[in-house]
């Protein structure tokens, strides 16, 4: 069997190989950076406690409600994508008789959700900083009536 008739026989499985080749090298790659970066992260974050422990200061928030949903208005998106454009390959490889009207359905779902988790993650990440701001201005305030009290108490 000559190579030009394999590769006009099975061209679409050599496609879909590729594919998955392209797909797993890129998580074999950026997965081990990701993981270590993270790691990097948490230990930054522990030696900045640690040291506020050390010196008295009061600890820094622990609030990660707003950095998860941003990770979530920005994973998602990706997830969607990615999977679209993978099905998408799918139908062009396997030649779909349907091509034009199954790809529209699957990218205007595709966007509708992305667009959803997007919206849902921006909306979120403002209500939390909303309430940050909403508690810092009340600890504000509670202090400064703790101070005029000391000094009204001192005259």
């Amino acid at each position: 069997m000559d190579f030009n008739e394999f590769f006009k026989e099975h061209n679409s499985e050599l496609m879909i190989l590729a594919l998955a080749v392209l797909i797993l090298g890129t998580l074999t790659w950026v997965l081990p950076q990701l993981i270590s970066m993270n790691i990097r992260k948490t230990e930054l974050w522990h030696e900045e406690r640690v040291r506020a422990i050390e010196k008295g200061l009061p600890l820094p928030m622990d609030d990660d409600r707003a950095a998860l949903a941003a990770r979530i208005a920005l994973l998602v998106p990706m997830v969607v994508m990615i999977s679209t454009a993978t099905v998408t390959s799918f139908l062009v490889v396997y030649k779909s008789e349907h091509l034009f009207t199954v790809s529209l359905a699957i990218w205007v779902v595709g966007g509708t959700v992305s667009l959803a988790a997007i919206t849902g993650g921006v909306a979120l990440m403002g209500r939390l900083g909303r309430f940050e701001t909403d508690e810092l201005d009340e600890k504000e305030e509670e202090e400064e009536d703790n101070q005029h009290q000391r000094t009204s108490y001192m005259n």
